[in-house]
């Protein structure tokens, strides 16, 4: 009796997995038949095994999946505790009657979450040293990050949009600034942040009448025995990647992009010796062929950036190996809760139960991320479709569904 009972939930067990493994592949296939520049690969991870797959070798956009890319690298090289540090240093010594004769110095180092509420209290700080007056000038470091301040690849239509921002060595106000009662982009974020100095200066009283300059600060200039210095940090970089993958932030994103050259190569920060640091990471570290990705940028707004669904979910699985992992995994979007998957899978199995970044630009859907299935297995997954003009959201949240219920 015992023994007909255990064959019986075996044929049982054997006949839902069938039936469950058919239904994700009758949801595949009656997509890929409107969608045929698809690509998918699920792996559960806590078993180690591979779940479905279309495509997974292909090259696709990922759109803003890239900040998938993006994070990782920076947790992987500069650490979740790393923290942005601009120097601001006034050459000089502060009179008796409050005057100083030097000059502001800022020595810019990549921090795209400069406030001018950080600014107000350098100032405070500098005021309680008893300056009232400033007789030089402000110089801005410029050579930090590499010029132009607009990635090539991007289309020159953007230009102005807070989506599509000018990348240099510092980032003040998110780059915008307000004019009558309209709020702009800047294409000169080094510049603004003079101008930014000089108004927080005058609100504080202290007299400035000098210029704004942008060059490069020189060695005797930093090494100047007689300087008041000031440094302002950012918040951790845990915190920074929880915004740049929540909330989509391009502009944070290519900051953090541009630093990892910056900070390792000891060059100017730039596009091209950055995509060399990720291409190590993704080759070297990950295991991915080089014939299977080409990075652009750090934000996924190029279209020419390319990764498989199969590279993607083997990054996936790397970084849910490495000691910051919940750093990165606590920074994705949470379905049906916030970030950008708010509106998203707001209904049970999938609510709460979905941590992954989208991806949008034009003809490209995306998705990647992770699952905690009804068995608490975690599950990767990487979605990509490419030139395409309708919505595969339903699509994408069926089979989930099923993933879920294996």
């Amino acid at each position: 009796m015992v023994r007909r009972t255990l064959i019986f939930l075996i044929i049982c067990f054997v006949s839902t997995f069938n039936s469950q493994s058919q239904s994700l592949k009758s949801i595949l296939k009656s997509q890929t038949e409107i969608s045929p520049n698809l690509s998918i690969y699920v792996k559960n991870l806590s078993k180690n095994k591979k779940i479905i797959s279309y495509q997974d070798q292909k090259k696709m956009v990922p759109a803003s999946n890239q900040k998938i890319v993006t994070t990782i690298a920076a947790l992987q090289f500069l650490g979740p505790n790393y923290r942005f540090k601009t120097s601001f240093f006034l050459t000089g010594k502060i009179q008796k009657n409050g005057i100083n004769y030097g000059n502001i110095y800022v020595d810019t180092k990549g921090d795209p979450t400069l406030s001018s509420s950080k600014l107000k209290k350098l100032i405070k700080f500098y005021k309680n040293q008893g300056l009232k007056e400033i007789k030089g000038n402000i110089i801005i470091n410029s050579n930090y990050y590499e010029k132009p301040y607009y990635n090539s690849t991007w289309k020159k239509s953007w230009k102005g949009l807070s989506w599509a921002p000018y990348i240099s060595s510092i980032a003040i106000n998110n780059n915008l600034y307000n004019s009558g009662d309209n709020l702009y982009l800047t294409d000169n974020p080094l510049y603004l942040l003079g101008i930014i100095i000089k108004r927080e200066l005058n609100k504080a009283n202290i007299l400035f009448n000098g210029k704004v300059i942008i060059k490069k600060i020189s060695f005797l200039d930093k090494i100047n025995p007689f300087k008041i210095k000031q440094h302002i940090y950012s918040d951790e970089l845990s915190k920074i990647i929880t915004v740049i993958n929540k909330d989509s932030n391009n502009l944070y994103a290519e900051n953090l992009f541009k630093k990892l050259s910056a900070n390792y190569l000891r060059d100017e920060g730039s596009w091209r010796n950055s995509q060399k640091i990720v291409r190590f990471l993704l080759n070297k570290k990950v295991g991915i062929k080089n014939s299977s990705f080409n990075i652009e940028d750090g934000s996924g707004l190029s279209p020419f950036n390319t990764i498989s669904t199969h590279g993607m979910v083997k990054l996936l699985e790397f970084v849910s190996k490495e000691s910051y992992f919940d750093d990165f995994y606590d920074s994705l979007p949470i379905g049906g809760k916030d970030g950008t998957l708010n509106k998203r899978f707001k209904t049970k199995p999938l609510y709460l139960n979905i941590r992954a970044k989208t991806g949008y630009i034009k003809g490209v859907s995306s998705l990647s991320g992770y699952i905690v299935g009804k068995n608490n297995d975690l599950y990767a997954f990487s979605i990509i479709v490419n030139n395409h003009n309708y919505s595969i959201r339903d699509f994408m949240e069926r089979i989930l569904t099923a993933v879920y219920y294996l």
